[in-house]
């Protein structure tokens, strides 16, 4: 077991990369022990759905006879211009048909085309495998990996893959399926010919409604009575809109909202409004009306509604949320959730789950034009700085909420956009899951603004990234790689030396040794550049944690040494660390009354501290260096006092699991391998409920164990 400095990601330690880089090695597929629920994660289907009958029907004929053995993996690509009604389609067709799918429906937005960058393949595949029950410590750490735990666990089942928004056949294939009996639909503004050609996809291609289905559509939404009313305004609306679903539905919605209004008057304002945004139709029709709507839709905002709208644009993610819509308006949260709740009934942004919203990538398109023409070149950077800063000075808050205790950088942020709604870790690392791709999206733009205190805070909170999929932990070394560039840019020594110790950090759990050891020897350098001890003892310790994790103990025990007195001056706490690790590297060498010595020092030390987690911590270390020296009574003893301060804390079961194979060793040399055999037992269900690959290692103890034992 080796000493995180009882916190994940201890500013002097950070030992826990071992276990995640030793997991890492061991080739077993870790499934959770909760029994899940077939996944179903199609989003609802539009209910005022009209047409497209002929194309639901070529997608039905793509369905095996119910009672057929399939003879292999399905593939159909939706393909169509913006705003045509891929996704309403796909959905709709897929809530139908799902009951013939019995082992689940996956549904991913690709975002291929939109304000963010099209998702990586690996970030799909990590969430589907996580919805069909692979647990977070079995994930493999790469594409190829993942794609054949994907296809291997999909053999023999029939589930439906929904891939909505894709930019190209490269993001699709290592997201479908290779079972038979599985159907993969794909939706994209291309053609996607590579996947029609390789995998011999069907592709059907939505065009513009025909004039019967638009119609339809109007009927549907404002009803009958009021378009027998009108009948030539209503055939005036479907061609002034071009028969584009979205122009339809967002013309349709501002109709129905209001029964005052008459259909001829709508078509009236936008036949009258001259100025067309042909860019963001890609019909091809010169006399499309995708921007008339827009506009017409957006000159009837009230002001201060348009100005939300418009702002929206300048968002450099997908989903703003209630927050990031307030820090760009200047508005109070209440007030933008308001607004946001005003445009969603004009269905010119689409409520997401916990007070976020999606503009369609159209939308998105048309909001950054009315900012670039209604907002000054300063307004605009005003806005968008508010914005980088609302991120930087909550991103800050939920890391020192999930890491407290830690080191965190000290940056001047500037007065408060507003009141961080972060109170608990448990919603603070809510926060930073569902605004990940958004931060990072947001240090991007504050590069390109030159925000060099909000590149480097952005940097500085992005470890939390190392506790999501490993697939995600490159992002946090790509952030750490802009903020060094920042500090760098901006003379700031200090974080300069903070975020090589963070980098190092990282390289250290990806495994890349040389690389860790380059930007310690760095931050080495400019602590002593700078006069700065924490920092020179930290660079030291990281050293040292390489070298152990390596099994390269002497070298090992070298660093943690120079590390030790300006540790004794820093305080109890960091030789507490130092001592911790001193204690582990002596029992690598072999030298456990060595290693007793200074695992005596640390329990003295954790208890002056005063951290009950730290002195459960150093009593296992106590235990181990008594095993060592087949004083297994002795080891006994500090097990079990580990065992009970463990129990009363929470959220410590896998240090718990550990010490229970530790205490189960020495019960056998003891001659009682019933209590061993409790002791693994216990361990192994511990280590499966986390989805930790210990368990299987414990397994198989406990299975030689009961081997050996005479009945």
């Amino acid at each position: 077991m080796e000493d995180d400095g009882v916190d994940v990601f201890n500013e002097f330690s950070g030992d826990v990369a071992g276990s995640v880089v030793q997991a890492g090695t061991i080739q077993q597929v870790v499934l959770s022990s909760r029994p899940l629920p077939v996944p179903r994660q199609l989003p609802p289907a539009v209910h005022d759905f009209a047409g497209r009958d002929g194309h639901l029907g070529k997608l039905d004929v793509l369905l095996p006879a119910e009672r057929d053995v399939p003879a292999g993996v399905t593939i159909a690509v939706v393909d169509g211009t913006a705003g045509v009604g891929k996704t309403a389609l796909v959905v709709r067709w897929a809530h139908r048909v799902q009951d013939r799918f019995p082992d689940g429906t996956l549904f991913a937005d690709l975002r291929g085309h939109g304000p963010s960058r099209p998702v990586d393949p690996a970030l799909v595949l990590a969430a589907f495998l996580h919805a069909l029950g692979v647990a977070d410590r079995g994930m493999p750490a790469d594409l190829d990996g993942q794609a054949s735990l994907y296809r291997s666990l999909l053999s023999g089942r029939r589930v439906l893959v929904v891939l909505d928004n894709a930019a190209a056949s490269s993001q699709v294939r290592p997201l479908l399926p290779a079972a038979p009996g599985c159907f993969t639909v794909v939706t994209s503004r291309t053609a996607l010919t590579g996947l029609v050609v390789a995998q011999a996809a069907h592709r059907i291609t939505l065009d513009l409604f025909s004039s019967d289905e638009a119609e339809t559509l109007v009927r549907r939404v404002i009803g009958d009575r009021r378009a027998d009313a009108e009948p030539d305004a209503v055939a005036a609306l479907v061609e002034g809109c071009a028969r584009l679903p979205l122009a339809l539905r967002i013309a349709t919605t501002r109709i129905a909202a209001r029964p005052h209004v008459r259909v001829a008057d709508v078509v009236a304002d936008i036949t009258e409004e001259q100025d067309r945004l042909d860019a963001l139709s890609d019909t091809g029709d010169d006399h499309s009306a995708v921007r008339t709507v827009f506009d017409w839709s957006y000159m009837r905002l009230p002001d201060e509604l348009a100005r939300t709208f418009r702002r929206l644009g300048l968002h450099p993610g997908a989903e703003p949320d209630v927050h990031a819509t307030a820090a760009l308006t200047g508005h109070t949260p209440r007030t933008a959730r308001r607004h946001l709740e005003a445009l969603a009934d004009l269905n010119l942004v689409e409520p997401l789950a916990r007070g976020r919203y999606r503009l369609h990538d159209l939308l998105r398109a048309y909001a950054a034009h009315r900012a670039a023409s209604d907002e000054t070149a300063e307004e605009r950077r005003r806005c968008t700085a508010a914005l980088i800063t609302w991120y930087a000075q909550a991103a800050t808050v939920a890391d020192r909420l999930v890491f407290a205790g830690t080191a965190v950088l000290e940056l001047d942020l500037g007065p408060p956009v507003l009141p961080v709604p972060l109170k608990d870790r448990a919603r603070a690392s809510e926060w930073l899951a569902d605004e990940h791709a958004t931060l990072l999206a947001a240090q991007r733009q504050a590069a390109e603004l030159e925000m060099h205190r909000h590149v480097i805070a952005l940097a500085g909170a992005a470890r939390f990234l190392m506790l999501r999929q490993r697939v995600l932990w490159t992002a946090r070394l790509a952030a750490e790689t802009l903020g060094l560039a920042a500090a760098v840019a901006s003379a700031d020594r200090a974080s300069e030396a903070f975020l090589l110790m963070r980098r190092g950090d990282s390289y250290q759990q990806l495994g890349r040794w040389q690389d860790s050891d380059a930007d310690l020897r760095r931050e080495l350098a400019v602590a002593r550049e700078i006069g700065d001890p924490v920092r020179h003892r930290e660079a030291l310790t990281g050293l040292g944690r390489n070298r152990k994790l390596q099994h390269r103990y002497a070298e090992a025990w070298d660093c943690y040494q120079q590390a030790l007195a300006p540790a004794r001056e820093a305080g109890v706490f960091a030789e507490a660390i130092v001592q911790c690790n001193l204690s582990q590297i002596s029992v690598g060498l072999g030298k456990f009354g060595q290693a007793l010595r200074h695992a005596e020092r640390e329990l003295e030390l954790r208890r002056l501290v005063g951290s009950a987690h730290g002195e459960a911590y150093a009593l296992h270390d106590v235990a181990v260096a008594w095993q060592g020296l087949r004083d297994h009574g002795r080891a006994v003893e500090f097990c079990r006092e580990a065992v009970a301060r463990y129990r009363e804390l929470p959220a410590t079961e896998r240090d718990l699991a550990v010490v229970l194979t530790t205490l189960a060793k020495s019960l056998e040399q003891q001659g009682d391998p019933v209590g061993a055999g409790g002791s693994l037992s216990e361990a192994v269900a511990i280590f499966t409920a986390l989805g930790d690959p210990q368990a299987e290692v414990v397994r198989r103890r406990l299975g030689d164990l009961r081997s050996r034992r005479p009945p």
